[in-house]
């Protein structure tokens, strides 16, 4: 399992958890228990003391004793600290009982103490609990008075007492779940492991995919996979649908250059065969026509291609009248003498975009207009703005529309009754192109005088000033 994997930071993020909660959980209860501890530890040492207070009063032979009484306590070891705890129950006592001690005062002289309280500090004549250190063991103190007989008993317990116990409760509670953390990893880890399946069926399927294989992958998937499922199904399809256009650009380019290259071989063999003047002349002009053509054809492909690969464009505000001016100042003067212009243009339309790309858009569709035009026909441009502040340009003409209205835009495509017209069938694929990078639409329908319109829409800028 690879250290960048989901798989490690999920194993690894749930039992960091784990044992966070753990460490919490153990901390909380050996204070919890150090906290019971306290007080059943500091009730015995008050019912101690009172039992203690007690028996004093009820002893006649405390009066003649010279020396305190010295109650023996068991000496525990180091070996002792560590008994088990079946070991731990001595024969003469508890090896804890070297951890509790007392000392009874009356009078201000010590009648009786624990054999592990002579060398204790004389503690406090103040009631209550206290703390005292002897020998760097801090000690809890109680101290009891009885005034009707001037009598102070003091008992005492290690503090160390109370944290190993409340260490044991904590262990005692923490322990089973510290066992169980191997095999709930292992349960844990194939858990993910199972949850990450369809991930990883659908990673086999991505990494199988090949150009002649992109279909659809159809996989059964969690909730949360299926958007992913979709948006690589959509990749596949728009690759599907690139790779199609790219064979198709290919195979009609290269149908495309076929036909110019042949003639300009045909007509390069009648050169080089011709003798009389007139046929030189003929041949070169021939072969000028085939190379202008094989030139505009490649400058068309090398457009086309640059388009394909723009994403973003540098948009402006742009006045849309000046622009179908110039498109139509940079036609040539044949195709400007050819038909008649009838121009109605709203002058405060405005669109967003590249004025270079835009006129290019507006040059080859009039240039298109004029060119299928018949002689002495009518070419009208119309711009207006519709509700949608939408920029609508309308051109038309009055030519024959034998042509497939749902196949002029792509590339290559040229009726059979214009083969002979110059061009390549390039230019409204450039121009749908452009059209769709400026978040437009162009449409063609036959108009009533049997030609064509032609529908360019683009979002509205607002007037600046």
């Amino acid at each position: 399992m690879a250290f960048n994997s989901i798989k490690f930071y999920l194993l690894l993020g749930i039992n960091l958890l784990m044992l966070g909660t753990l460490s919490l959980n153990a901390w909380v209860a050996y204070h919890d228990a150090l906290h019971e501890l306290d007080e059943i530890y500091d009730a015995e040492l008050a019912r101690s003391a009172k039992l203690i207070s007690l028996l004093l009063s009820s002893n006649p032979l405390r009066q003649i004793n010279a020396e305190p009484l010295v109650i023996a306590v068991p000496h525990i070891t180091e070996m002792g600290e560590t008994l088990s705890a079946q070991q731990e129950r001595l024969l003469d006592g508890h090896k804890y009982e070297g951890k509790i001690a007392f000392q009874a005062q009356q009078g201000g002289k010590l009648v009786m103490l624990s054999e592990n309280a002579l060398q204790f500090p004389t503690p406090k004549r103040q009631a209550g609990y206290h703390e005292i250190t002897e020998h760097g063991t801090l000690w809890i103190t109680f101290s009891y008075f009885v005034p009707e007989q001037d009598l102070w008993i003091f008992t005492a317990q290690r503090e160390d007492i109370r944290k190993e116990l409340g260490a044991h409760i904590a262990q005692a509670q923490v322990r089973p779940i510290l066992f169980m953390m191997l095999p709930l990893s292992l349960l844990i880890y194939l858990v993910i492991k199972l949850v990450l399946r369809p991930l990883q069926l659908l990673q086999q399927q991505v990494a199988n995919k090949t150009p002649e294989q992109l279909h659809e992958i159809k996989l059964v998937l969690p909730l949360e996979l299926q958007p992913v499922q979709s948006a690589i199904n959509s990749m596949l399809q728009r690759i599907r649908r690139y790779l199609q256009q790219e064979k198709r650009f290919i195979a009609d380019a290269s149908h495309e250059l076929r036909t110019p290259l042949s003639i300009l071989q045909l007509h390069a063999q009648n050169l080089s065969s011709a003798t009389d003047p007139l046929e030189v002349a003929e041949a070169v002009d021939a072969i000028t026509e085939s190379s202008k053509r094989m030139s505009h054809l490649v400058n068309q492909l090398l457009s086309v291609a640059r388009l394909e690969h723009l994403q973003q464009i540098d948009c402006e505000a742009l006045p849309l009248t000046p622009l179908l001016h110039q498109s139509l100042s940079q036609l040539p003067i044949k195709l400007l003498d050819k038909v008649h212009w009838q121009l109605e243009l709203d002058d405060s339309c405005q669109v967003y975009g590249d004025s270079t790309l835009l006129q290019s858009v507006l040059r080859n569709v009039l240039d298109n207009a004029a060119k299928y035009s018949p002689a002495d026909g009518t070419v009208s441009i119309q711009t207006q703005r519709d509700s949608n502040h939408n920029i609508m340009v309308r051109i038309s003409n009055g030519g024959s529309t034998n042509a497939d209205i749902n196949r002029l835009g792509d590339r290559f495509y040229r009726h059979q009754q214009h083969q002979q017209t110059e061009g390549v069938g390039l230019g409204l694929s450039i121009v749908k192109h452009i059209v769709e990078l400026h978040h437009g639409s162009i449409s063609f329908t036959a108009n009533h005088q049997h030609g064509l319109d032609v529908l360019i829409q683009f979002p509205e800028a607002a007037a600046k000033g």
